[in-house]
């Protein structure tokens, strides 16, 4: 399995960057690495870097970066920290040397382009045949080899039809025909109603290369999909996501995603890794990963009962985010805010972090996962009486920037407290109005001082 991968000189990697991986220790989800990112920051290129090891390669001028001397260095390092390299050849050019292959890598590579032919031939691979001799390159038109799996699946039904089921959600009725021409297609029954391979959603072709990836593996495998959710409805990507859940406990699945049903906070509470890429203004790609220190900080935020929001589905799409994150104490913080922005016709150039914090304690917690993935611009909203968290915030977090409202609450509200229910003036009325007072400010200081903030 692999434990650190680095990427120098290779498409956008002008600069070495090391990934850490993370590796099954019998927990759902802690063998699962999930890396997220914005088009064109570099997903593709970690995938096409780990597969360059499963067999030969080279680099045409176009994928060496010319900042970097127009030389690519990979180094992989396993679970018992053997390392291996590969780099083009001292004279130039697109030849490679690998260095210290023994401990061959061997990645079952599922690419985002997955069109199936409908029609094909017969021939028959293993899983192994299949990982070396196919998906050589990762930016084709689809899986023009992929039938050589169809007739090893037909011949595992037992074993592949279950795992399928259970994405699908039903029993599924499928087959291997042939027509008077001599070509084969899969046959699918439904109800009693048949089709052909290309009579059936390209959603249920992509599950089903997926439970190719998965059905047949052995423990510690290595396996790579890059976008799991292409043409998948967010039911099926939960249930995918579950099975990654489980297979992860004793297999490394790396996956590359623009949806947030893929980040599981429970796989990183036990293990799994959370990884972001992003290109630079220079266009430059740089990876980071969450930190450990983040990671037990984390487990604690799933443990508060009384904001289970905190790390929703809402919190994850963050993530998806090229920047410009502005995180606040709770939930009636965004839902105030938002409802002035379109009351006056305002617009901030930036995204509210999911429902909040669930509390000003929280904020720091939610801004290390932030720094430690690299966003170089958030914004801490705390209310007046938290006026000493946010001053400590400018202290650690040197490049964000806190805002303190100009009251102890956003809005008017009842509080308990030792002396008993107390009134608490906010700068909205109880139901949720931006108060005249402070209009101006809300518009002079708050916006402008976030887009001005953001644009800087």
């Amino acid at each position: 399995m692999i434990k650190q991968l680095s990427i120098h000189g290779f498409r956008g990697f002008a600069n070495e960057q090391s990934i850490v991986f993370s590796l099954p220790n019998g927990e759902a989800g802690s063998g699962l690495n999930v890396i997220v990112g914005a088009n064109n920051s570099g997903k593709s290129t970690i995938i096409e870097s780990i597969k360059a090891f499963n067999g030969d390669c080279s680099f045409s001028e176009g994928k060496r970066n010319a900042t970097a001397g127009q030389r690519v260095e990979i180094k992989i390092s396993d679970e018992n920290n053997a390392t291996q390299s590969l780099r083009t050849v001292v004279s130039g050019g697109s030849q490679v040397e690998y260095i210290n292959r023994n401990n061959k890598i061997e990645a079952y590579i599922l690419p985002s382009r997955r069109f199936v032919n409908y029609e094909f031939g017969r021939n028959q691979w293993t899983r192994q045949t299949y990982i070396a001799n196919s998906l050589l390159e990762n930016r084709t038109y689809g899986l023009d080899n992929f039938y050589v799996r169809l007739f090893a699946m037909l011949e595992k039904k037992s074993a592949l039809d279950p795992l399928f089921e259970r994405i699908v959600g039903s029993p599924v009725d499928w087959t291997i025909e042939q027509r008077d021409n001599g070509n084969y297609y899969v046959k699918f029954n439904f109800s009693g109603l048949s089709h052909s391979s290309e009579g059936v959603g390209d959603g249920l072709w992509s599950i089903l290369t997926i439970c190719d990836a998965l059905y047949d593996s052995n423990e510690n495998s290595i396996i790579v999909i890059d976008e799991p959710e292409l043409s998948l409805h967010p039911a099926f990507q939960r249930r995918v996501m579950k099975e990654f859940l489980e297979y992860s406990k004793n297999h490394q699945i790396i996956i590359c995603t623009h949806s947030p049903y893929f980040v599981s906070w429970e796989a990183i509470r036990n293990g799994g890794a959370l990884i972001r890429t992003q290109k630079l203004r220079d266009g430059h790609i740089e990876v980071k990963c969450l930190s450990e220190e983040t990671r037990k900080a984390i487990k604690g935020l799933m443990t508060d009962l009384n904001n289970p929001h905190v790390l929703g589905l809402n919190a994850a799409e963050v993530f998806f985010l090229e920047d410009y994150v502005i995180v606040t104490e709770g939930q009636e913080d965004v839902v105030c805010f938002n409802r002035a922005l379109d009351a006056q016709g305002l617009q901030i150039n930036g995204n509210f972090y999911g429902w909040g914090a669930g509390g000003a304690s929280k904020e720091s917690q939610i801004l290390n996962i932030l720094q430690d993935l690299g966003y170089k611009k958030v914004i801490a909203v705390f209310d007046s009486d938290e006026s000493a968290k946010a001053d400590e915030v400018k202290k650690t977090f040197l490049q964000y920037k806190a805002i303190v409202l100009p009251k102890e609450d956003v809005r008017d509200k009842q509080k308990i407290r030792k002396e008993g229910v107390v009134n608490v003036e906010g700068i909205f009325e109880s139901k949720g109005k931006l108060k005249a007072e402070y209009v101006d400010w809300f518009r002079d200081e708050f916006v402008k001082g976030i887009n001005d903030y953001f644009a800087s």
